[in-house]
């Protein structure tokens, strides 16, 4: 039973992954990293596709750079699909294991978890739609990141369940390689900080994960850049993003009617524990409150305690940390919440289990099969713009919002230079972001495009911006498609200019193509 589970999960979560065809915004950018290593054999420590003011850049995603440029050009857009679905599986199929770590353990007992499969299945369909809008996106340096942090949990379940403390070693082993690959390095960091309280607290051995946390920190250390990487990693991770949504609490305006399921599912997650909180209280004999509390605290395991707690919290902080809380109480909490649903469960259910995982198995495969296609789309880029400027032969700066500026330099360079991309805090002046801001609405928007010199102006259509230059007299439209307008400064020659396709088509076919290419020792 546990091999339909297992299948039922990976084709699953393979037919969630496939589903979103679109590409990261910097995975452009990625590309043009990895693609300079291998030709090279240096990382850049510099953005030569923009106009504005940079500075020095410490990459921290150069590792998945390398890893998404091999698979891209080993493999093509099917590569890059089923590393994503590979990926994300291993992360839930690591989930499984820990909890079956768990129960082993603190049951004493062999017993499968996987027994009764419906439920089992459910919790993990309820578990990955619960995240699917943060987890389930497009293919992503955090990825890798889940990855990590999952076998950090697993590794510190293992060393504590066991009193096995040599399996921590391998977390400063693996920093190595996170720390190259990702700054969400600092979320395992922390998870080790949390159990080394936590089993303090629960008056057990913490000497092994102070000294493992101390190798770790050194092991960031090993790093292309040196001293300064970490520190940059550091004020990364502190750095306030109050622009960016995916950094702003899931309960920010911008949000209010966003993640929905997260939302039901958190809440949900929340409501249940303070159920099994209330019920063992009740059924503590002693005769006073604060007898009663004494003897709930001294039951609680702190590091699960405290775990849940610092990632609940974090989760409504911010957007990006949602996984982490999701994947922490999966793998807490899957057994009380088991054993609190399933005596509750009609005998019907459960004889339904196999019959359930094979139609689950078989919708799976049916809709993989169908979309084996599996090619990348540029359907949200501005595809049409980009291609205006390359066939005419325009140069020139180009501004546009930062989510498409890894895309426009990748496909334009070097005719056309950015404003900025989605890398803003790594490798640009922290002034441009509070530029854009006035260029896109403030009242003294036209004086900052003159400052910076532009000649292109790439808007999307909902911002008020679009409304000022389609006014302006010192600004030709000369692209307007459905979400995106093209504008060109007044003093450039707009005679005998050619429109490009209209067909996505096109587009598509020719997605990776680029001037950027270093085997000949320049960029032509």
């Amino acid at each position: 039973m546990i091999i339909l589970f297992y299948i039922a999960l990976f084709l699953y979560i393979s037919t969630i992954s496939i589903i979103p065809t679109i590409i990261d915004y910097d995975f452009w950018a990625r590309i043009v990293v990895g693609k300079t290593f291998f030709q090279t054999g240096k990382l850049l420590n510099f953005d030569f596709q923009s106009f504005g003011p940079t500075r020095q850049w410490f990459d921290h995603e150069w590792g998945s750079s390398i890893i998404f440029y091999q698979i891209l050009d080993k493999f093509g857009d099917k590569g890059i699909f089923i590393f994503k679905a590979v990926t994300i599986f291993m992360v839930y199929f690591i989930i499984t294991r820990i909890i079956l770590l768990r129960r082993k353990h603190l049951s004493k007992t062999e017993v499968n978890p996987f027994k009764s499969a419906p439920l089992n299945i459910l919790f993990f369909i309820f578990l990955i739609q619960s995240t699917l809008d943060v987890v389930f996106t497009t293919v992503r340096c955090h990825m890798l990141s889940f990855l990590f942090f999952m076998l950090w949990f697993y590794a510190l379940e293992k060393s504590r369940l066991e009193n096995n403390y040599r399996i921590l070693w391998v977390l400063p082993v693996s920093m190595i390689m996170w720390a190259n690959i990702h700054g969400g390095c600092f979320t395992g960091l922390g998870l080790l900080f949390i159990y080394t309280v936590g089993e303090f607290l629960n008056k057990k051995p913490c000497k092994p994960y102070v000294l493992v946390g101390i190798f770790s920190v050194f092991a960031m250390f090993i790093n292309p850049y040196g001293v300064k990487y970490v520190y940059f990693l550091f004020s990364a991770i502190t750095m306030d993003r109050p622009t960016i949504t995916e950094w702003v609490s899931i309960f920010n305006k911008i949000h209010f009617t966003k993640y929905l399921k997260y939302k039901i599912w958190m809440s949900a997650v929340a409501f249940l524990t303070a159920t099994i909180l209330i019920k063992k209280y009740i059924k503590i004999d002693a005769k006073t409150v604060k007898e009663k509390l004494a003897a709930l605290y001294n039951s609680i395991d702190k590091t699960k305690a405290i775990t849940l707690i610092i990632m609940f919290l974090l989760s409504i902080k911010t957007l990006r940390l949602i996984p982490f809380f999701a994947f922490t109480a999966a793998v807490f909490l899957y057994d009380d919440i088991y054993k609190l649903f399933n005596k509750k469960l009609p005998n019907i259910i459960n004889n339904l289990k196999e019959i359930f995982l094979y139609i689950l198995i078989a919708v799976s495969f049916l809709y993989t099969n169908h979309v084996l296609k599996m090619e990348c789309t540029l359907i949200q880029y501005p595809y049409r713009e980009a291609e205006f400027l390359k066939i005419n032969n325009l140069k020139g700066n180009l501004f546009a919002n930062f989510h498409y500026g890894s895309y426009l330099a990748y496909k334009l360079y070097p005719d056309n230079f950015i404003f900025m991309d989605g890398r803003y805090e790594e490798t640009y002046d922290p002034e441009l972001l509070s530029r854009m801001r006035i260029m896109f609405i403030g009242p003294n928007w036209k004086e900052e495009f003159y400052k910076q010199h532009i000649d292109y102006i790439l808007v999307e259509k909902e911002y008020i911006l679009y409304e000022r230059l389609s006014k302006d007299s010192d600004w030709k439209l000369v692209i307007n498609s459905k979400d995106f307008a093209l504008f060109i400064n007044k003093n450039i020659d707009t005679k005998n200019l050619k429109m490009p396709p209209e067909n996505i088509e096109y587009y598509n076919k020719t997605r990776w193509q680029t001037n950027i290419d270093w085997s000949t020792g320049w960029i032509k």
